[in-house]
């Protein structure tokens, strides 16, 4: 079986990343699943930006915590360091309406950024992307993910009916197994350049699904299959979609 293809940020390399339209991107090449990051705002929304500030994918300024909704909402989204003026009515989504695009249409992975993470368990963002994922009743269509522990711990305890996904940059097998333990996730996500055939046996044996990101190339792709992943994350999900079609 091939592994599953997840649009990273939507099809970033083509619209303007973690953007309404590069979601719908990713639904018009059918990516089988789409990720996105949330950070929260200074009046506590969640809102799906990757950055801890808007500088890089906005035509604002500032830093995400210290903006509140309405002031980040005023700045463009369309990426115009890489798109230029070509999607400048692109807003930054809340969490509420990505997800309401993705309904019935997608499942989602929502990576809870370190930056956001807070001593608030109660209604930090993690408490506050739950509420938006049981709004949209999508609890069994959704994955939190996160390389931060301490927020898939309190995902694992504020709703253990959601799916969670621990992210690795660089670590043993031996940690990823550990980690995956301490917060009873089902899914672990190694950058591609930590895959070996130890992590993949010893994730097989322990009976955990295994993801990786971010590949663009098909042939990188088909290098990756003796690793029997799960799901691939890409920015180009329509280039390796159409790659896996003709081998089929």
């Amino acid at each position: 079986m091939p592994p599953l293809i997840i649009a990273h940020r939507g099809d970033s390399a083509h619209l303007p990343e973690n953007t309404l339209a590069a979601f719908a991107g990713a639904l018009e090449v059918g990516a089988d699943l789409v990720e996105f990051d949330v950070q929260l705002t200074r009046d506590g929304q969640v809102v799906v930006i990757h950055d801890p500030a808007v500088e890089r994918t906005t035509d604002g300024r500032g830093r995400v915590a210290q903006l509140d909704l309405a002031q980040i909402r005023a700045f463009s989204a369309g990426y115009p360091a890489r798109f230029g003026s070509v999607h400048r009515g692109e807003r930054v989504p809340t969490l509420g309406e990505a997800l309401a695009l993705m309904k019935d249409r997608a499942r989602v992975m929502v990576e809870i950024k370190p930056d956001s993470v807070t001593e608030d368990a109660e209604s930090g963002i993690e408490a506050r992307s739950i509420e938006a994922v049981r709004k949209a009743g999508m609890e069994k269509d959704v994955a939190l993910i996160s390389f931060s522990r301490r927020a898939l711990l309190r995902c694992r305890k504020l709703a253990p009916e959601i799916v969670r996904g621990h992210l690795f940059n660089r670590a043993e097998p031996g940690e990823v197994l550990a980690g995956a333990r301490e917060v009873a996730s089902e899914l672990v996500m190694p950058e591609r350049r930590m895959l070996s055939d130890e992590l993949r046996d010893r994730t097989r044996e322990a009976g955990l699904k295994m993801a990786t990101w971010v590949v663009d190339d098909p042939e990188e792709l088909r290098r990756l299959a003796r690793f029997d992943l799960y799901g691939v994350a890409s920015n180009r999900p329509g280039v390796l979609l159409e790659a896996i079609r003709e081998e089929e």
